[in-house]
């Protein structure tokens, strides 16, 4: 464990001394990964992408849950995870020389590898080796997950809808990662902490919004105005602005 980590002794109700640990929320963790996997697998249009993403999806799972286990310091779970996260990572390697050497078309490539890069990363800011990087990865992480999709928007590899649903599941998978990095901090991993009910309240919230901003885009689209698929991403990324700008942080 880190001194960044800021551990500290605090009492619980049985009286014993536990120290408090900051650490991303499960809960929040779990929803972030989720959704940024949804955001590259519905911009990944051939059999040869999805293929890759799903060993990609492998190993970053492996990476991240690997990576919270090796933090238990030199136990034998600790010595584990680190194997795993290990193992995970070079699993994540190979998919990126996949991502960049096997799918026959250029665009193929330019779509999928951001979206790799990004879930990496979004895995190793909920991880983490600091807790004091969190935020920045999860900027990074989420960066490249978007700019998959929008490589996709350029390229027109899949339809209107699934570039929507692509970009509201990365707004999701941002704000999930940040309130997991805020609830972590403020309560910390130590025992007795119960936050996923309030965890799935604010997923919930920031879903409702941004289904709302996808409602709204479609009908839009409906219309047959041309050159769209731009306009509704802007769209949505201004719905996006709306949940930051509601949400409690």
């Amino acid at each position: 464990m880190t001194a960044s980590d800021a551990t500290e002794a605090t009492a619980v109700s049985d009286g014993v001394t536990a120290r408090f640990v900051r650490r991303p929320a499960v809960g929040s963790s779990a929803i972030a990964i989720a959704a940024g996997s949804v955001a590259a697998a519905l911009v990944a249009d051939t059999t040869l992408q999805r293929e890759i993403l799903r060993l990609a999806l492998v190993g970053v799972l492996a990476f991240g849950i690997g990576g919270r286990s090796a933090r238990r310091g030199g136990t034998a779970l600790g010595v584990l995870g680190a194997l795993v996260a290990l193992g995970g990572g070079l699993v994540v390697l190979v998919a990126m020389g996949r991502a960049v050497t096997q799918p026959p078309q250029v665009t193929h490539r330019i779509e999928l590898l951001p979206g790799i890069v990004g879930l990496w990363a979004l895995s190793a800011s909920l991880a983490p080796v600091r807790f004091g990087w969190s935020r920045a990865l999860i900027d990074v992480g989420t960066g490249f997950v978007f700019l998959g999709v929008l490589a996709t928007g350029v390229t027109q590899g899949v339809g209107t809808t699934a570039l929507l649903l692509a970009t509201l599941a990365t707004i999701l998978a941002w704000d999930a990662a940040e309130n997991a990095v805020s609830v972590g901090g403020q309560i910390g991993v130590q025992r007795g902490a119960r936050t996923v009910r309030t965890e799935l309240a604010h997923v919930g919230v920031a879903a409702g919004v941004g289904a709302g901003a996808v409602a709204v885009v479609l009908g839009v689209a409906g219309l047959d105005i041309d050159g769209l698929p731009f306009g509704a991403l802007v769209a949505l990324v201004a719905g996006s602005a709306i949940l930051v700008l509601g949400s409690d942080r």
